[in-house]
């Protein structure tokens, strides 16, 4: 009996032992992929003056070079493909650890983003930083099932592991080569590409001819504010700012103006500006947009100089 115990010890310790030795390779991987931002932000210094922030339509939007030819200001799109604003607060967290404090930050909102049925918190963002206090605190309030399985070696990755094992594979491809340069060159701006046949501006209405109600989320709230409140100790000026939609799309959206008066308030209630693009030329054309709220590279280059502008003349006058 004693014998069986003992190996079944020493199994359990040879795996035990391995898993921390996976978890440390992925770690390793991760750290070296310069196309997963999270990575870019700890490794370079970006010390920008400007940081834009939020989903797709922030990441795939809003060109940095663009502003940075009316502004002068040096510009990072910190923005990430899919993420709410818990995924936004960790990442300004973390941008913050290791830049200097910009002095700008534009944060992307609309109703959708108040809605749980768009956008996601992706939690397997942040495996690599388990174990920091703010990092945790976020992961147990969003994600709670995957925080309690963090404590065991490698779980951190497995969990999620169909989300982590190609960047894990290219981070030590990136490694090997020694490259260092990320996908996204434009400072964070990432060109979206959407194959034609699958984009159509008027989806929405397709999908919902009857309209979309949008719901209001206490979740997304709270980390909307904790975002802002983390900015404002930074003494950062933030702006709250929603980009062009077509506005086709608009008559398909019964709640809108509850939701843009609910932002509206919050905005107030923290001292800062909610500016809207929704009345910008491009709005009533769909060959600006690849869908309801998405705009092409056309769009988004006719956007980002109009911003650009925007930030010169109204944002840095005050």
């Amino acid at each position: 009996m004693r014998s069986v115990l003992g190996k079944l010890l020493v199994s359990f310790i040879v795996i035990w032992i391995a898993l921390l030795g996976l978890s440390k390779l992925y770690d390793f991987a991760l750290l070296h992929n310069s196309n997963v931002k999270a990575s870019y932000i700890q490794k370079n210094k970006i010390d920008a003056d400007l940081l834009i922030l939020g989903t797709c339509q922030a990441v795939w939007i809003v060109q940095p070079s663009l502003i940075e030819k009316h502004t002068q200001l040096k510009t990072y799109n910190l923005g990430l493909n899919n993420s709410d604003f818990s995924d936004n607060y960790l990442y300004l967290y973390m941008y913050l650890k290791r830049n200097k404090t910009p002095e700008y930050l534009f944060l992307y909102i609309s109703p959708e983003t108040m809605d749980l049925h768009y956008s996601a918190f992706n939690t397997y963002r942040f495996a690599t930083f388990v174990g920091d206090a703010v990092v945790d605190s976020v992961l147990k309030d969003c994600d709670n099932n995957y925080f309690k399985w963090t404590s065991i070696p490698f779980m951190r990755y497995a969990y999620y592991n169909n989300n982590v094992n190609f960047d894990v594979m290219q981070g030590l491809k990136h490694f090997l080569t020694n490259k260092t340069t990320p996908h996204f060159k434009d400072n964070g701006y990432e060109q979206a590409i959407h194959p034609i046949k699958e984009t159509d501006p008027n989806a929405v209405v397709q999908i919902y001819p009857d309209g979309f109600v949008f719901t209001w989320s206490d979740l997304r709230e709270k980390y909307l504010r904790k975002t802002i409140e983390l900015a404002q100790q930074h003494n950062i000026k933030v702006t709250l700012y929603e980009s062009p939609l077509l506005k086709e799309a608009i008559l398909h959206l019964p709640n809108r103006m509850e939701m843009l008066r609910k932002i509206k308030s919050v905005a107030e209630e923290y001292g800062i500006e909610f500016v809207q693009f929704e009345n910008m030329k491009i709005a009533d054309s769909s060959k600006y947009f690849f869908s309801s709220v998405g705009l092409t590279t056309k769009g988004s280059v006719i956007f980002s100089d109009s911003l650009g502008k925007y930030i010169k003349n109204k944002i840095m006058k005050k």
